[in-house]
């Protein structure tokens, strides 16, 4: 089982603090380079320290929700794809694959990943899921969207070159980056309590 480091080693050690954040958000050099100095910076400063690992997920959040947009973007890209199967942290791969996923969920999930990433120029996929299994996701992926349901042996559908893309500028892009970054929170915040923290 995955140990986090004490609260007090988090307060005051830069490698306990960035082990503490990649084990819940999932390691990245924006959370290692860019996240733990400027958390760091903020608890040295703050006349309340967080009491707990609950208060340094929001603090993190806070401080994540300050960042320009497209660096935003590069921190929910450390989280893997919805249905990726290979190079997944312990607790990504025991999130997504709670139950078995047919062949044909994976496909349609490749696809929606590659439709989405489309449309949403640099941003990549990122839902709670809470539980539910990937062929349960599929149909929120398909709402974000705005498509239907494929029909078997379609799941390749519609085609990649018929999605328009939006950029960093569009208000639906702000709109899904914002969604994503609260779903990378309470995504933390469910790990911690499935790791018996709070």
């Amino acid at each position: 089982m995955t140990s986090l480091p004490a609260l007090e080693s988090a307060l005051q050690s830069k490698e306990s603090l960035d082990q503490l954040l990649s084990t819940l958000f999932e390691h990245s050099p924006i959370l290692s380079d860019t996240l733990i100095p400027q958390l760091l910076e903020r608890i040295t400063a703050a006349d309340q320290k967080p009491q707990s690992h609950v208060e340094i997920i929001d603090l993190a959040a806070d401080q994540l929700r300050l960042w320009p947009l497209l660096s935003q973007a590069a921190f929910i890209d450390s989280h893997p794809r919805i249905g990726e199967v290979t190079g997944l942290s312990a607790l990504s791969a025991k999130e997504q694959a709670s139950k078995a996923t047919p062949p044909a969920v994976l496909a349609r999930l490749a696809h929606l990943n590659a439709l989405y990433e489309q449309r949403y120029t640099g941003l990549k996929y990122v839902v709670f899921v809470n539980g539910r299994s990937r062929a349960e996701i599929v149909p929120l992926i398909e709402e974000t969207l705005g498509i239907g349901p494929a029909e078997e042996g379609h799941e390749a559908e519609p085609a990649l070159e018929t999605v328009v893309p939006l950029e960093v500028e569009d208000a639906e892009w702000q709109r899904e980056l914002k969604r994503a970054v609260e779903d990378v929170v309470l995504i933390a915040k469910a790990r911690l309590k499935a790791l018996g923290e709070q």
